[in-house]
């Protein structure tokens, strides 16, 4: 059972630490993005969002 969990372990931090770094660099540039200030904006004031592309 040890080494079947160790198995399954093997690199599943190093694949995380990837995934959360990839996913935080995604996150970075949509947030600057004008879409994203819009989305926040029509949440804040209940309406539909008006979303561009940009």
């Amino acid at each position: 059972m040890k080494s079947v969990r160790a198995t399954l372990r093997q690199g599943l931090a190093e694949a995380v630490i990837t995934a959360t770094d990839h996913e935080l660099k995604e996150q970075q540039w949509l947030r600057a993005t004008d879409d994203a200030q819009e989305g926040i904006r029509s949440v804040a004031e209940r309406r539909p969002g008006n979303f561009t592309g940009k």
